[in-house]
Order: structure tokens, then C-alpha cells, then sequence
């Protein structure tokens, strides 16, 4: 009974210096198993609980040894760099001078849409529009009459063409516009502007220009400010006795760099 009793905590002496021996193997799948390394070279042998086993040097990422020392066979993927962010596209109009208006006579029978509106294009495509459809009465007896207006409440920014239109600036004597542009933007455009009016109103507005200013521009990564000067321009008279008034439009925008 002794002698078996001896074997006994031989035995289990033997198998806690083995588990104590273990490396762990760290498996390019995620896998991971334990067990003592018996040789290594193209393939590990190693002695498991469960048996031997040969684990191909291809499949093993790492190995942590009993030592504590680890080993890695396969370095872990360098982590992808961000990918940095295209400077940004940015188009300022820097509004300044007089203030645009019109005025119309009131309607007899069709209805009136008193609405303005600033439309900013590129190359021929509107890339924001700025919309206020607020008449303002007592400006002129007997016509109906819309000042334009910037300020917050009165002024619906739009963009279009994947530009994104900040809300407008605006202090006294100048409102700054700001379209954020797509980078594909980089380049020269032929830039327009025209405040219209509006002939035939929700659903299907009909816009006709009033004035407008166009220019050649040359885009860059950063903010590029140009100013709107607003200028109501000169009014010019016919005949000589009843000095009757010709060319009514003559408000004037003219593009400047800032």
C-alpha cells in the first residue's frame, strides 16, 4: 500500500511539473493551445493533455514560453494610417454697399410674389441661394415693396450642387456668405451672381434676373474671399420737359477681391 501510495504523488509530482512546463501557443486564427514543446522546426510537437500534437510554423502568430519569455512569429498588421482629410473648399462673399430692393405695383386680380432672391452659381450650376420672401409695407405709398434682407428669420439659405451654405454673417454695412465646397471644386470657374424675382410663386416659382455680376475665379484649397459691392447705380431721365425716367434696373453688383 505504501509503494502504490509513493507512485501515487510520483505520478501527480510529474504531472504538476508538466502542467508548470507548459508553453502556451498563440494560433494565427485566434486559437490558442497549451501544452510542453517537444521539438520545433517546420511543425511545434507538442506534448497536450489531450495528446501530441503538430502545429505548422505558418499557424502560430505567438508563444508564450514558460519562462515568461514571448515569442512572436508573426508580427501583428501595422495599424492603417487615417487617411487625412482634403483641406477644404471655401467661397466668401463679403456683401457690401447698398442694399438691394424691389418694388412692384399691387396686383389687381393675379396674385404677387414679393420675393427676392440671390442665387450663386458656378459654371452655370447653383451652388447656394439665399431667399427672402418678406415684403416690407410702407416703403413706398401705393407699391409693394421687399428689401433684402440677410439677417436671421428673414433669409432662407439653400445650396445645391454638394456645396453646404453656412448661416450668412451678417453687422452692419456687410454680410459675409460662406459655401463650403466639394475639394473636386479646385480650379477656374466662371462664377455668377443675380438677385431675381419671382413671377410665379409655390409650387413652381418662376426666378428672372434683376441684375447680376459674373467674373473668372480661381479656387484653392483654403477660403477664397471675394467682395459684392451693391450699388443703386445712376438713374437716367428722358425728354426735356417731362424728364420721364428710363432704365429702371439700374442697380449694380460688381465683384472685387477682397
Amino acid at each position: 500500500m505504501r509503494r502504490r501510495g509513493t507512485a501515487l504523488l510520483a505520478v501527480g509530482a510529474l504531472a504538476l511539473t508538466s502542467a508548470a512546463r507548459a508553453d502556451v501557443y498563440l494560433l494565427t486564427g485566434g486559437d490558442r493551445i497549451t501544452g510542453r514543446t517537444l521539438s520545433r522546426g517546420k511543425a511545434f510537437s507538442v506534448q497536450t493533455p489531450f495528446g501530441r500534437l503538430s502545429i505548422p510554423r505558418d499557424k502560430v502568430a505567438r508563444i508564450l514560453h514558460d519562462d515568461g519569455i514571448e515569442e512572436i512569429l508573426v508580427a501583428p498588421p501595422s495599424p492603417t494610417p487615417p487617411t487625412p482629410e482634403p483641406p477644404p473648399v471655401e467661397l466668401a462673399l463679403a456683401v457690401t454697399g447698398k442694399v438691394f430692393w424691389h418694388a412692384w405695383e399691387p396686383p389687381k386680380s393675379a396674385p404677387l410674389y414679393a420675393t427676392l432672391r440671390l442665387e450663386v452659381s458656378l459654371d452655370g450650376r447653383p451652388v447656394a441661394s439665399y431667399t427672402d420672401a418678406q415684403a416690407d409695407p410702407g416703403e413706398i405709398p401705393g407699391a409693394v415693396v421687399n428689401t433684402f434682407s440677410f439677417l436671421p428669420g428673414e433669409v432662407v439659405a439653400a445650396a445645391g450642387g454638394g456645396a453646404r451654405v453656412l448661416p450668412p454673417e451678417t453687422r452692419p454695412g456687410r454680410s459675409l456668405l460662406r459655401i463650403q465646397l466639394p475639394p473636386d471644386q479646385v480650379g477656374r470657374h466662371w462664377l455668377r451672381l443675380a438677385y431675381q424675382t419671382d413671377a410665379g410663386g409655390d409650387p413652381e416659382p418662376a426666378w428672372r434676373d434683376v441684375t447680376e455680376t459674373a467674373a473668372w475665379i480661381e479656387l484653392r484649397p483654403g477660403t477664397l474671399t471675394l467682395s459684392v459691392a451693391q450699388d443703386p447705380g445712376r438713374t437716367e431721365f428722358s425728354g426735356l420737359g417731362s424728364r420721364r425716367m428710363r432704365n429702371l434696373d439700374t442697380f449694380r453688383l460688381e465683384l472685387r477681391p477682397e
